[in-house]
């Protein structure tokens, strides 16, 4: 591993460590979709269910409403 100092804004200096560190192509979560940001009011009740589908820490929020949105408009196009 190589170590590098860098000078922070008020002189001071920080240790980083670097093993193949940095931007790579490749590297990262993979994108599934745009994202948008957005404030969704729900009932209480809904939202614990969420939270209840989210409890074990298996999933995520987004992961959760994600699939709720996907199998509702999957479920509307049988219609």
């Amino acid at each position: 591993m190589s170590e590098k100092r860098k000078k922070t804004p008020n002189g001071g200096s920080l240790r980083q460590i670097n093993a193949a560190g940095g931007q790579r192509n490749g590297a990262g979560r993979k994108r599934i979709g745009a994202t948008r940001k957005l404030s969704l009011t729900l009932p209480a009740s809904c939202w614990q269910e969420i939270d209840r589908r989210c409890g074990g820490g298996d999933y995520s929020v987004s992961e959760i409403v994600r699939s709720i949105i996907e199998d509702s408009m999957r479920d509307v196009d049988i219609l």
